[in-house]
């Protein structure tokens, strides 16, 4: 049976309900873009031109390959190994709750390489392809995971890159924390946490094979590897919380991003969770 208003005039009321008294524009950008996106049996020739562009190109092979945005004159610094807790899966889905207050005390930086893996690091390596924590349309992984620590052991405050090709942070400038404040919707879930990653999208590494479905391929990637960060988080016994409430371009600005083929997706605040947080979210879940 359907869901959708039986008359006209109950669908005008809908769409004010939902979208407001403003009409819905004929061009409406969401309509527009899932409409573009959209596959057909008809549009494999324009699928496989992609395929076809990706054999023909060592230089998008040999980027397919690698997968990451690397600043070769930054400094390195190594992380340990990953040790990811034992834990059961059905525990770390049923106690996952999202933690909007931090004690603000430091995490120490096997745990940043642990959430880091865990997000979007490399799990095994077959024919020179390098296979991570998530699935990738294509296996292009477009997507990149910067760090904004505040709180770490063994590291200064500041802005790094995570290449999990090498297993390192690139350190790439001094405290971005007063920056990443004034770049969010709500300042204080991120002025107490120990780091907020942020995934960002370099768009081109998908869009040359699967042009605009790519774009889609993007956005569930980045949702992929926030899901597996949070629950490598309560794993750790570590608060987490997911957002999408920021300032796009001053997000961007922190990272370098041009905000056009390189942007901003997703953040997310880690740390040690209050214990008035920790009893909402028990009480939530």
């Amino acid at each position: 049976m359907s869901s959708f208003p039986a008359n006209e005039e109950a669908t005008v009321r809908v769409a004010e309900m939902i979208y407001g008294s403003e009409p819905i524009p004929f061009d409406d950008p969401a309509e527009t873009y899932h409409e573009a996106s959209k596959s057909y049996p008809s549009f494999d020739g324009r699928l496989s031109e992609g395929v076809r562009r990706l054999e023909a190109s060592p230089q998008l092979q040999r980027s397919a390959l690698r997968s990451v945005l690397r600043h070769e004159t930054a400094p390195r610094i190594p992380l340990p190994e990953p040790l990811l807790p034992v834990a059961p899966l059905s525990d770390v889905l049923s106690e996952r709750a999202s933690c909007r207050s931090f004690t603000g005390e430091p995490i120490d930086l096997t745990q940043l390489s642990a959430l880091l893996h865990g997000c979007y690091g490399v799990t095994r390596v077959r024919q020179d392809h390098r296979y991570r924590t998530v699935p990738s349309g294509g296996a292009l992984y477009p997507l990149e995971v910067y760090a904004v620590v505040r709180s770490v052991r063994s590291l200064e405050r500041g802005l790094y890159h995570f290449d999990p090709h090498r297993r390192v942070l690139e350190v790439l400038r001094a405290d971005a924390t007063s920056a990443l404040e004034q770049a969010v919707y709500d300042p204080e879930m991120v002025r107490s946490a120990a780091v907020t990653l942020i995934i960002s999208c370099l768009f081109w590494r998908s869009r040359f094979k699967y042009r605009q479905r790519g774009y889609r391929f993007s956005l569930l990637e980045a949702g992929h590897a926030m899901q597996n960060l949070l629950l490598v988080a309560r794993a750790l016994d570590l608060g987490a919380v997911p957002i999408g409430g920021f300032y796009d371009a001053r997000v961007d600005e922190i990272i370098g991003a041009d905000g056009v083929e390189h942007s901003s997706l997703y953040l997310a605040p880690v740390g040690v969770a209050t214990i008035a947080d920790e009893v909402t979210n028990a009480d939530a879940s």
